[in-house]
């Protein structure tokens, strides 16, 4: 009998060895008071057939029959029961033992006699015979029978025991195989067990969680391993990359910070420059993708930025060669962003270019005492072969005057947050450039370290054009 679902071990062991005992105490039962009828009719039917044969031997052998004097047994109303064991004379055969019980029917008015007593003339009296010793068929099959019933008792009990064992040794087993499996690297095998008692199943469950717990503990350190190593990496290949830096012109300001992150960065950059021609050029730009991969893609702008900005192309051309050698040399979906300001010193001109960078530049007009945004269209480099991105480019020309300044800075700096969750936003972000405008790049990033509290979640880049043309025109 199945135990019902959800019980426990001990109480479907217990049920389970109470039903058994039960059925096998009934069955056992009933067969004992059917045996025991059956030896007794047998025993009786026996008796009877060895009294009348051994009643007919001594008669045969001619028995001397007389009265008794014995036990009294139990008898009806009128009746004498007595037995006794004596020796009879026989003509045949002589002496022999028998087992005599003596029968004695007393007329009516007779008053039955003491124990011991003979019986007088005027009763009728018979004398059956019967053997001296008691036939042991009848008690050994009776000691069968029970051995049998105790022997099937422990059976029963064994089989249960057994089976119960097994229900629980099959399930455990089964942990313990998924466990080595898992330990000889099949992180895909889950403990579980099938049709096994609740506790068993409690404890593959329990099993199961510590195991992946464990896996999870064990992939978490191995990503944090990973993520050091990379941050490592990257805060070598920063070292070995750190933002070019040229002088300024006569008469003017440049200032460039890079501010990174403590993880493994957004890989952006920063850059000032200046050709054999003494033109000035200012860059930064940022990467797609984080890590490892932000910092090759990030190197491999610059080098092309670099490369063709030193060679004495304008903005525009340089970033319409750096588009073609990354769009050859990129997978599908990986691009750079950069704004470009290019300085012609003499005149003060200015060309800005920006290639799909989400941060303006920030101009601040000293004649009307006012920042302005300053957005020219572009798509990302990378994106395109060349038709559309040149197309897409435009450079937004602009003269300065003195005192004016420009402001560049990566689009992630909109999304700054402070330890209590507060973003730092446009207007936070146009602060920092009239911090920066009016006193440098240092107090900027003080302040914006302030905010943070700490090392920002990117990579910042920075970089500022004063025009000071005033002060020199003034010395």
């Amino acid at each position: 009998m199945r135990a019902p679902a959800g019980l426990g071990l001990a109480a479907r062991f217990v049920l389970g060895l109470g039903l058994l005992v039960s059925i096998i105490a009934a069955v056992a039962g009933y067969a004992l008071w059917v045996g025991a009828q059956e030896v007794a009719r047998s025993a009786g039917g026996e008796a009877q057939r060895a009294m009348a044969r051994r009643t007919g031997e001594l008669l045969r052998d001619g028995v001397q029959e007389g009265a008794i004097q014995g036990q009294s047994l139990p008898a009806p109303q009128g009746v004498d029961l007595q037995v006794g064991q004596v020796t009879l004379q026989t003509d045949r055969a002589g002496a022999q033992e028998a087992r005599v019980f003596q029968v004695s029917v007393r007329p009516p008015g007779n008053a039955p006699g003491t124990p011991g007593e003979a019986v007088t003339e005027s009763a009728k009296t018979r004398l059956i015979y019967a053997p001296n010793t008691r036939p042991p068929l009848e008690s050994q099959r009776l000691v069968i029978l029970i051995l049998l019933v105790c022997g099937g008792t422990v059976v029963g009990t064994v089989v249960v025991g057994a089976f119960t064992a097994r229900k629980v040794a099959a399930p455990l087993r089964s942990i313990v195989d998924d466990v080595a499996a898992i330990s000889r690297g099949r992180l895909d095998r889950r403990v579980h067990v099938d049709g096994a008692p609740k506790e068993v199943t409690y404890l593959a469950r329990a099993v199961d969680r510590m195991v992946q717990d464990l896996l999870a503990g064990q992939r978490d350190r191995e990503a944090l391993d990973q993520s050091q190593r990379e941050a490592e990496s990257l805060r070598e290949l920063r070292r070995n990359l750190r933002p070019l830096a040229s002088d300024a012109p006569y008469g003017y300001a440049i200032e460039t910070a890079l501010i990174e992150s403590d993880g493994a960065g957004s890989g952006d950059f920063v850059d000032s420059l200046r050709d054999d021609t003494g033109h000035s050029t200012l860059v930064v730009g940022s990467t797609a993708t984080r890590g490892m991969p932000g910092a090759l893609l990030m190197a491999m702008t610059r080098a092309y930025l670099r490369g063709a900005l030193l060679q004495g192309s304008r903005p525009a051309a340089a970033f319409d060669r750096t588009n073609s050698s990354l769009n050859r040399d990129l997978a599908r979906g990986l691009f750079a962003s950069a704004i470009a300001l290019g300085l012609d010193a003499e005149t003060g001109a200015v060309e800005l270019v920006s290639a799909g960078h989400k941060a303006p530049a920030v101009r601040w007009d000293a004649a009307a005492g006012q920042l302005r945004k300053l957005q020219p269209n572009g798509i990302a480099l990378g994106f395109d072969e060349g038709p559309i991105f040149r197309k897409s480019l435009e450079t937004l020309e602009l003269t300065l005057a003195p005192g004016d300044a420009i402001f560049l800075f990566s689009p992630s700096a909109f999304q700054c947050t402070s330890p209590s969750g507060k973003q730092l936003g446009e207007a936070g972000v146009y602060s920092l450039a009239k911090i920066a405008i009016e006193n440098g790049l240092d107090a900027m990033q003080q302040k914006l370290e302030q905010f943070l509290g700490g090392a920002p979640a990117d990579d910042l880049a920075f970089a500022l054009l004063r025009d000071n043309r005033f002060d020199r025109d003034a010395a």
